[in-house]
């Protein structure tokens, strides 16, 4: 048994995947119902989130660098630190 799935995508990205699917000699459902089957082929099941503090995501701009939890962490001490030497 199957049941329906409605995503709304921009039509941008609606054209770009219904071109690869033309392509590769699939119709829309058929392509991604493969995106799917491979993706879930492809999970290991182990999750692994390089930045896991969400409520800091955005928060800090580490140089470009991307902003791992410790880089985070590090920034913020820094900015710590600064303050309370401002401040005396």
């Amino acid at each position: 048994m199957t049941k329906v799935l409605t995503v709304r995508v921009p039509l941008v990205l609606l054209s770009q995947a219904d071109a690869r699917a033309a392509r590769l000699g699939l119709d829309r459902t058929q392509y991604v119902r493969q995106l799917i089957q491979q993706d879930l082929a492809d999970d290991d099941g182990a999750r692994s989130r390089v930045f896991r503090s969400e409520d800091l995501a955005g928060r800090f701009r580490l140089d470009g660098a991307s902003a791992t939890n410790e880089r985070v962490r590090q920034q913020w001490r820094q900015r710590q630190r600064q303050r309370r030497e401002a401040h005396r």
